[in-house]
């Protein structure tokens, strides 16, 4: 017998299968917990549907015929299958797994790095294919759809992008720890202009090293720059090898490291710098990728 969803609805079926396991209407009513009547024009409809005789009735005698056994047979296994579909589609649903493809500014590591520990615990099945890489080269990432979403400093061009602007983050001048130790409290920028100088710059020169030479112009000085580097984990790295002084944002500067090195904040630099994420607009975003996103700003909003 072919079961055709077009005439046997699952709610008849289930009452069919109830009333043959019962040997009867009135005990699978009472275990359905519902009245004889539903289920008496449940099982006329589908005699009626199926054009055959499904059950002899008689008085209280009840005998399922060759076709209702076969019908109780192939439906017990049709709702079995639908219970177990249903189960796992909505485990499914609740489960949070897969590959999250994302991208963070090599200015903003410090932040992947604490919350790739939360995503451990509360995901055990997801994982982050992480990208580590120049803000521009990240937008043009989103852009194109390679990820799913990308952590940033602005300025970005926003058209094209929905932004979720994080925690600002204040420049400090971090010291190598070859250098003597810089008195304590804000310095100034001509004083840390002294010292040779790493400094972040990005592909396109906005960001932290446009914000420098700004303030430099304004007070006149010639900066010694020794490096600039889209990456400040690199220039960060470097001060272990280095007497220098690198501008970074304070996320980075504070990060944990095996070698102590003290930070300073920089009067002239006191506007922070802002870190966002962002997504393509319009644009569909797998509920793992959502949740990360959602741990980040629970952490640096």
């Amino acid at each position: 017998m072919r079961i055709d969803s077009g005439v046997i609805n699952f709610q008849k079926l289930h009452y069919f299968c109830v009333m043959v396991e019962e040997g009867g209407i009135h005990k699978a009513a009472r275990r359905l917990g519902l009245s004889q009547p539903p289920l008496s024009v449940a099982l006329r409809e589908l005699e009626s549907d199926l054009g055959c005789q499904l059950v002899f009735r008689s008085g209280h005698n009840w005998v399922v015929t060759d076709a209702g056994q076969r019908l109780y047979e192939e439906g017990r296994s049709i709702l079995a299958q639908t219970s177990s579909l249903e189960a796992n589609i909505r485990h499914a649903g609740q489960q949070i797994g897969g590959e999250v493809k994302c991208g963070f500014s090599t200015s903003c590591i410090s932040m992947f790095r604490e919350v790739l520990p939360v995503v451990a615990a509360k995901y055990s099945g997801l994982t982050c294919q992480a990208i580590f890489t120049d803000s521009g080269h990240l937008a043009g990432n989103v852009r194109r759809r390679q990820i799913d979403f990308a952590v940033l400093y602005l300025p970005v061009d926003n058209h094209e992008f929905e932004i979720t602007p994080l925690r600002p983050q204040r420049l400090v001048a971090l010291f190598s720890n070859l250098l003597p130790a810089p008195a304590p409290g804000e310095m100034p920028l001509e004083e840390i202009c002294s010292y040779p100088l790493l400094i972040p710059q990005r592909r396109d020169g906005r960001g932290i090293y446009s914000i420098f030479a700004q303030a430099v112009q304004k007070l006149d000085i010639t900066p010694r720059i020794l490096c600039r580097s889209q990456s400040t984990y690199i220039l960060r790295d470097m001060l272990r090898h280095i007497p220098a002084v690198a501008i970074l944002p304070e996320c980075e500067a504070s990060d944990s490291t095996p070698v102590h090195m003290e930070s300073r904040a920089v009067r002239e630099l006191a506007n922070p710098i802002t870190p966002a994420i962002i997504t393509l607009k319009k644009t569909f975003l797998p509920q793992a990728a959502v949740r990360i996103i959602s741990i980040l700003q629970e952490y640096f909003a």
